[in-house]
């Protein structure tokens, strides 16, 4: 996105829109840490402080995303089969308990709340927007864009199938109330008397997700730095990132209450601004300035 908002707003203000998705990128990552701490801390080691996790998943980041984009896409290319299993197995497990009849009324407020209730997915979807820094350096452009948008169907199928399996177990009140639903649900899974309380087995599966989303916009973060900076190569600022990490991801946020409320108020509107805003803008004066003879660096 940087090297794109130069080529089409100029040098000066392509500097400060690629610095304000710096910014975003920078914040989205910092929530994935501190979310991720916050999972462990309520679920299953509530005495640990949250700067610990925090500390481990950053440099643990840190460490992925210097060793280049590369390795976190082989990594990636592992983990994604065993996490698409362990949702399947969710999945699959749950269905006898499941009922129907919780998805009822359907559509009792009118389509105005579901509207409105999936605000908060489409900014998950709106992360692909990611990509837009890794394009420049892609041989073959055309297959990431179509992948890029399998990718996107795939997770609105699962996270839209993980949530109806929710909704017909848990019901609607209970779902809401819940801070991690889905790690609820798959407390449910039982492979007769020999195989119980598997929901260690799919947190750890999930781990190694959050692992690679986290080193992933590690590495984008610092390779926009460098772009912003001219800076040959971006690794001399991986480490030096890891305290900018470390200390927003556990001094930002005091309680859970407060990463809640934030996503509430304010994720959405920023997310929408990044995600679909900014990129129509650019879009847009992209079109005029090619109708007016090209770009100028």
């Amino acid at each position: 996105m940087p090297e794109y908002a130069e080529i089409i707003l100029g040098k000066t203000l392509g500097k400060i829109v690629g610095g304000a998705y710096l910014i975003f990128f920078l914040l989205a990552n910092i929530l994935s840490i501190r979310e991720f701490s916050e999972l462990l801390i309520v679920t299953f080691m509530p005495a640990t402080p949250a700067v610990v996790f925090n500390v481990i998943l950053v440099l643990i980041g840190a460490y992925a995303a210097s060793k280049g984009v590369e390795v976190i896409a082989r990594a990636a290319q592992f983990i994604l089969p065993l996490f698409v299993f362990s949702l399947l197995s969710i999945f699959l497990s749950v269905l006898p308990v499941v009922e129907v009849g919780k998805l009822q009324p359907f559509l009792e407020g009118g389509i105005q709340p579901v509207i409105w209730g999936s605000v908060p997915s489409m900014i998950v979807y709106g992360e692909v927007i990611v990509l837009t820094i890794l394009l420049p350096n892609v041989n073959r452009q055309e297959k990431v864009k179509r992948k890029a948008a399998l990718a996107v169907l795939g997770v609105a199928f699962l996270l839209t199938f993980g949530m109806i399996s929710t909704l017909m177990i848990f019901g609607p009140n209970l779902t809401g109330n819940l801070l991690f639903p889905f790690l609820y649900l798959s407390k449910f899974i039982e492979f007769g008397s020999y195989l119980q309380r598997v929901e260690g087995v799919i947190l750890l599966l999930w781990m190694t997700g959050i692992v690679v989303k986290v080193a992933l916009f590690y590495y984008l973060v610092c390779f926009a730095i460098a772009k912003i900076l001219g800076l040959k190569d971006y690794k001399p600022v991986v480490y030096p990132m890891a305290f900018v990490y470390i200390l927003a991801a556990t001094f930002l946020f005091s309680t859970t209450e407060e990463i809640r409320e934030f996503m509430e108020l304010y994720w959405s509107p920023l997310g929408f601004m990044f995600e679909l805003g900014l990129p129509l803008i650019l879009l847009s004066a992209a079109i005029i300035r090619k109708k007016q003879g090209g770009y100028s660096r």
